[in-house]
């Protein structure tokens, strides 16, 4: 009804003009002692007329309504409206259209200035990311030249410089869309255990018993990125893990869980660890958290398809799950 009301609204001087012309009317015919009943054939036929004309304009503003709103909900880009537009019947429509063509070109204009400056932005990171890997190979030679206890901290340390370069490398990757992923059939015991290896030496360090006993199941998924997303799992898990181990398993709906016996996660802050930029508590406790890692877990996991779920207990530990099971999909 909300169309009609507004008709009706936008018509209401003629509506208005119509009923004050029919008062002038029947009051100039009782003033000349004309009989009340001559004004009252004329105006049915004029209302009837005007009635008509009314439904008609009614429903060619129906019709323009609803190709309005399909536009509305089809085109997601303002870019994308001015063509679509329904012809203008009047000077107004015109005006208006015209107000439209000058805010999309504007709009093209500053989303192409946007995106040059955003891929520019993007190629100088990954640039930086390529390298600086070559000083912190350089400096690994060089701290595994001498076996000290400082050599181990520091070699710790360039660890978790890496880390966060590679992190900002996957930051941009994923920004970039399905460009970067390679779906196909892994075995997924290669995968776990090529993350396990890079961390070998944090585990060993931290004194951190890790179990895993492997396992034959096969996943559909991008190797890279699922590797990224278990990385970033096992390296909150060593870093939040004091004392105790690390565990890794399978089952058999492809639901991969690694379960630690850290400080686990807060009631309050579970339902927002997923988020951009959020720390939490143990974020705060910290200092080096940057509230980055698990955000972009779960945009690789959307991306790829797969569930990401977590389980913790303050004190007790916390327990990551990646379900894998596979999904069905259509080469394009």
């Amino acid at each position: 009804m909300k169309p009609v009301f507004t008709y009706v609204y936008d018509h209401r001087h003629v509506c208005l003009w119509i009923v004050l012309s029919s008062i002038v009317f029947a009051v100039v015919f009782a003033l000349y002692g004309i009989t009340l009943k001559a004004v009252w054939y004329p105006l049915l036929i004029s209302g009837m007329i005007g009635i008509v004309l009314l439904v008609l304009g009614f429903i060619r503003f129906g019709k323009k309504h609803r190709e309005l709103d399909h536009i509305f909900i089809e085109k997601g880009a303002i870019s994308d409206i001015t063509d679509a537009l329904p012809s203008a019947e009047t000077l107004e429509e015109e005006d208006y259209q015209s107000l439209i063509a000058r805010i999309e070109s504007v709009y093209r204009a500053e989303k192409g200035e946007w995106e040059a400056a955003r891929r520019d932005m993007d190629d100088y990171y990954a640039t930086w990311v390529h390298q600086i890997k070559a000083p912190i190979a350089v400096m690994k030679v060089l701290l595994q030249q001498e076996d000290t206890l400082e050599n181990r901290e520091l070699s710790a340390e360039l660890f978790r410089v890496e880390q966060y370069a590679e992190m900002a490398l996957s930051y941009i990757r994923l920004g970039e869309g399905a460009s970067d992923l390679v779906i196909q059939e892994y075995a997924l015991d290669g995968i776990v255990r090529k993350a396990v290896r890079k961390y070998a030496g944090q585990f060993i360090r931290r004194k951190i018993r890790l179990v895993y006993e492997g396992t034959d199941i096969r996943v559909i998924t991008d190797e890279k990125w699922l590797a990224f997303m278990i990385e970033q799992i096992l390296s909150n898990a060593v870093k939040y893990t004091p004392e105790g181990a690390v565990t890794i398993t399978v089952d058999d709906r492809k639901c991969l869980s690694i379960t630690d016996t850290g400080i686990g996660i807060s009631p309050e802050d579970m339902p927002r660890i997923f988020e951009k930029g959020y720390t939490g508590y143990n974020g705060r406790l910290d200092k080096k958290s940057t509230g980055i890692g698990l955000y972009l877990c779960r945009m690789a996991a959307d991306k790829l398809g797969h569930k990401l779920t977590v389980q913790s207990e303050p004190g007790k530990g916390s327990r990551f799950t990646i379900d894998l099971e596979n999904y069905p999909f259509v080469a394009e």
